[in-house]
């Protein structure tokens, strides 16, 4: 019987304590840069209007002093355009609301314009320029 109990107590103990396992909390790791990559394809003789209509949005950043992208424009391959963005609170930049700095951009990008029908149609003709593009999220050690 002395066995038995041996045995059974933890046993029981373990299975107590296995029954509702905490989740773990994730480290905030501050060590850690984080970062969207874009790369665009845009539509067959597209690219020169894109890069004038880039232009406006770089001066309307520059305006506004918000960040700029980092972009490369390829000279081979599928792709035309890799542009990226540093996110300055990591992946919670993604939770799909306006930054600071993309309401003023976006202010900026009006003025520069003149109206926000103008920037809104400024931007709708450089969507239309792009024949895909694919956005991921990376990370970096400091």
């Amino acid at each position: 019987m002395k066995k038995f109990f041996t045995l059974i107590v933890p046993l029981f103990i373990s299975a107590v304590l296995c029954a509702h396992p905490e989740a773990p909390t994730p480290p905030v790791n501050t060590d850690v840069m984080w970062h969207t990559i874009t790369v665009v394809d845009y539509k067959p003789g597209t690219v020169d209007e894109a890069k004038v209509i880039i232009e406006k949005f770089e001066t309307a950043s520059e305006t506004a002093g918000a960040t700029l992208p980092v972009i490369y424009w390829f000279e081979s391959g599928k792709y035309d355009l890799i542009v990226t963005w540093k996110l300055k609170d990591g992946p919670a930049d993604l939770q799909g609301k306006w930054s600071p700095d993309g309401n003023t951009w976006w202010n900026a990008l009006v003025a520069q314009e003149g109206s926000e029908e103008a920037a809104l149609q400024l931007q709708a003709t450089y969507n239309e320029l792009i024949a895909s593009s694919v956005t991921s999220v990376a990370r970096k050690a400091k």
